[in-house]
């Protein structure tokens, strides 16, 4: 099929009365395989079955109850992957409770933040962040309860909560209306903003791969290791991708290349989710070794981009293994398209650099200026996506989410082309994004973290190549006239205020930015003293 524009069409989101509701997969997966493991825990040694989920589930509807929490409360989630996020999760829903998943990396500023935006009442967290948790809800009024992960010398922690038995049961909610997550996501306002998730949209999310015939290598009761962070769309996602299969998930919270490897063989894993440094290192670690791969049947990537050249090496060492790509945002609750195993043609080169096509349900567009024309096919524009699964909207924050949403259509921020056979190819990226590890950062939010010091007069944030990375954090500092202020004492300053992640690797000091005639920062001239042969200083 050629196309006349960029416009193309997912397949149709049919089906529906086979729909499972995400709220739901407990109390099913009871009746179909009660005595399967839904989530094993090797960090800790911990197994959990489906019926003793559905039992957590309940214990923890009761404990909400009990701490006084009720329908349309915020209830925030602080800690690394762990057995004990997935009853909070669908116990969340089946209280009627909108869970806040937090990054454990962010400083306490910006945990401060997200708690008093969202008005969490709860706070559950685990006892190695409590430091930051204590000090994160000490200034807020009405100061959120903490909930910790595990007991105490004098208080009675969630695990063991879990543990005991409900006098009753609670029924199923299938409000599709209901808000079950707000997760935050930054912005070019340099402050997160909190996305608000239906539980149609995650639902609906998960039944566009479940009725699609390229993923049926995803079978029922797969075995799925997960080790992407739980407060990410993306690791959340893949979890329930293996839930709703009614498989059993190995999660870990450490991604290490060794550990991973281990979890694989072991645990005789079939698919995992991997972001693209991580698969470098199990590529380097495999070839060091000399080990033959484990028989790992699918390896799906995403989240920031894979170069070909580590593609094709991972697609000649794991020959028996299906490849697919995610594209997608937390603002769709996922992914918007994928490339499937057959699209990873190593005779077709030029489709190794495209991220697919839309998923069932979606629609997508790319767009000139104007927001309003559909470019041609092979022309650059801004990628727009039409989905059942678009968020309800950016929490407390109106004129944002009519800045992005036009209808039933989302304006990504991203910038794409689409070619005559309806590939989507990312080009750049319109809201300047970087992309470290797999995380998000957004140079305005780096940017106003800067100018907080004394010293700095202004300051513009961009991305650099990283070879493990794939991009780092870059800034070019305009400094007060007469300040005197070194790279290290700035990055100090700035670590307090953001995450590490997001501080930056190289610092630049100029006695000007480059501007245009109009003030406009020129970005791209900036770049480029950050290409490879850059002699700005790193850390």
């Amino acid at each position: 099929m050629r196309y006349t524009s960029s416009h193309i069409d997912g397949q149709q989101l049919d089906r529906l009365d086979d729909l499972i509701w995400i709220g739901d997969i407990p109390s099913i997966g009871v009746q179909r395989c009660p005595e399967r493991d839904a989530v094993v825990f090797p960090d800790m040694g911990m197994r959990c079955t489906y019926s003793q989920l559905e039992s957590s589930c309940n214990a923890f509807v009761a404990a909400m109850s009990e701490l006084g929490l009720r329908e349309g409360d915020r209830l925030a989630y602080l800690g690394r992957n762990s057995d004990l996020y997935l009853p909070v999760l669908f116990g969340a829903i089946r209280a009627g409770l909108t869970l806040v998943p937090l990054n454990w990396r962010l400083t306490v500023p910006e945990l401060s933040y997200q708690l008093m935006d969202s008005n969490t009442r709860l706070l559950v967290s685990d006892r190695d962040f409590a430091s930051a948790a204590l000090e994160a809800c000490r200034d807020i009024n009405p100061t959120p309860t903490i909930l910790w992960t595990e007991a105490g010398d004098d208080d009675v922690g969630l695990r063991e909560r879990l543990s005991q038995t409900p006098s009753s049961s609670f029924p199923l909610r299938r409000n599709p209306d209901q808000t079950i997550l707000q997760l935050y996501t930054s912005g070019t306002t340099g402050r997160p903003k909190g996305v608000l998730i239906s539980h149609r949209a995650l639902s609906l999310s998960r039944h566009a791969e479940r009725i699609n015939p390229d993923f049926d290598h995803l079978g029922t009761g797969v075995v799925t290791l997960s080790a992407m962070p739980n407060f990410h769309i993306g690791g959340m996602s893949w979890v329930l991708m293996g839930l709703v299969r009614f498989g059993t998930v190995v999660l870990t919270a450490d991604p290490g290349p060794a550990n991973m490897l281990r979890l694989i063989r072991e645990y005789r894993t079939e698919h995992s989710f991997i972001v693209p440094t991580v698969i470098r290192g199990i590529v380097n670690a495999l070839i060091e070794s000399g080990e033959p791969p484990p028989p790992i049947k699918g390896i799906f990537y995403g989240a920031m981009p894979m170069s070909e050249s580590l593609l094709r090496e991972s697609m000649n060492l794991f020959r028996d293994c299906a490849f697919v790509q995610f594209f997608g945002m937390t603002e769709i609750a996922g992914s918007a398209t994928y490339l499937p195993p057959q699209g990873h043609d190593l005779a077709r080169p030029e489709l190794l650099k495209s991220v697919g096509k839309p998923y069932s349900g979606m629609s997508l567009e790319i767009r000139g200026p104007d927001r309003t024309s559909v470019l041609r096919p092979g022309e650059h524009g801004e990628i727009w996506i039409k989905s059942p699964t678009l968020m309800q909207g950016y929490w407390n924050q109106d004129e944002k989410t009519r800045q992005v949403i036009d209808g039933d259509w989302y304006a990504s921020g991203d910038g794409g082309r689409i070619n005559e056979d309806g590939y989507l190819f990312l080009t750049d990226r319109i809201k300047d994004m970087i992309v470290s590890g797999g995380e998000n950062v957004y140079p305005a939010e780096v940017e106003e973290a800067l100018r907080q010091h004394p010293s700095v007069l202004d300051v513009a944030v961009v991305a650099m190549p990283d070879p493990r990375w794939g991009e780092a954090v870059a800034a070019v500092v305009e400094l007060r006239p007469g300040a005197e202020l070194s790279e290290e004492d700035l990055r100090t300053f700035v670590r307090g205020r953001i995450a590490g992640y997001k501080c930056p690797k190289a610092i630049h000091f100029t006695e000007a930015l480059p501007r245009t005639s109009s003030g406009k920062l020129k970005r791209a001239e900036l770049r480029s003293q950050f290409s490879p042969k850059t002699n700005a200083t790193e850390s």
